[in-house]
């Protein structure tokens, strides 16, 4: 088989996987957002489908620009607060060495740094306190109190903690939820750079680097972010070997 058929049929298991994974599924026609249309090719019972040659090229420029970005140990902040890709997000995140929000994101996080480092320092006390099991010296209302605190802010900054800085871009999965609508805009006030996947009802304008696909179901978005991390893990240890 010459190179070329071999590139030939790797893409086409790869379009049968992404089929299979439900990636080329859009929504209902009703919400689609005109800066996605180039990226359709049909609506299949009212529900719109993406071209799978385009998501193969869009992946394929990302895992080269993310690639880069870890390279030069540049920091991505991880956005995915929706039951479908919080999970699958926060592992990718892990695995690379990254910030992340998996479970709401709070309003002026990029453009209130200040603010944000404030809440983060606080927030490494009481980890700390609770470490030293200090805690236990407060009488039992302020004890619980403080603990209510704690774990609130647990599930907002724990993926963040590490943070010293504003990071050098944001990665936000599903750009038509509400929540991630307010981070893109921030994202968009500071100049940074964002990644995104899109399903058909994301407006894209200002985003850098996108893949359009199904970012609604969890077996799709599996699908993308597997096979992102498999290329740019490959990708980073071909560079560590020829560096």
């Amino acid at each position: 088989m010459n190179k070329k058929m071999q590139i030939l049929t790797e893409e086409r298991t790869i379009f049968e996987e992404m089929q299979k994974a439900g990636v080329h599924y859009g929504r209902a026609k009703r919400y689609t957002h005109p800066t996605m249309r180039p990226f359709l090719i049909r609506t299949l019972y009212n529900i719109e489908i993406f071209n799978l040659q385009l998501i193969l090229q869009k992946m394929n420029e990302m895992v080269n620009t993310l690639t880069d970005y870890l390279k030069s140990e540049k920091s991505i902040l991880f956005v995915a607060t929706t039951p479908a890709a919080s999970n699958r997000i926060t592992k990718f995140a892990l695995i690379f060495g990254q910030p992340y929000m998996n479970y709401k994101w709070v309003g002026g996080f990029l453009t209130n740094f200040s603010t944000t480092l404030s809440r983060l320092t606080y927030f490494k006390d009481l980890l700390k306190r609770e470490e030293n099991k200090e805690l236990e010296e407060y009488p039992p209302k302020e004890r619980a109190q403080l603990e209510r605190e704690l774990n609130k802010l647990k599930n907002v900054y724990s993926g963040v903690v590490k943070l010293e800085k504003i990071p050098d871009a944001i990665f936000i999965v599903n750009l038509a939820h509400p929540s991630h609508l307010t981070a893109k805009r921030e994202a968009l006030k500071l100049k940074m750079p964002i990644f995104a996947l899109a399903g058909s009802d994301n407006d894209i304008t200002g985003v850098n680097y996108f893949i359009p696909c199904n970012d609604k179901a969890p077996k799709s978005i599996s699908f993308v972010m597997d096979y992102l991390e498999e290329k740019i893990k490959s990708k980073l240890n071909l560079f560590k070997n020829n560096g």
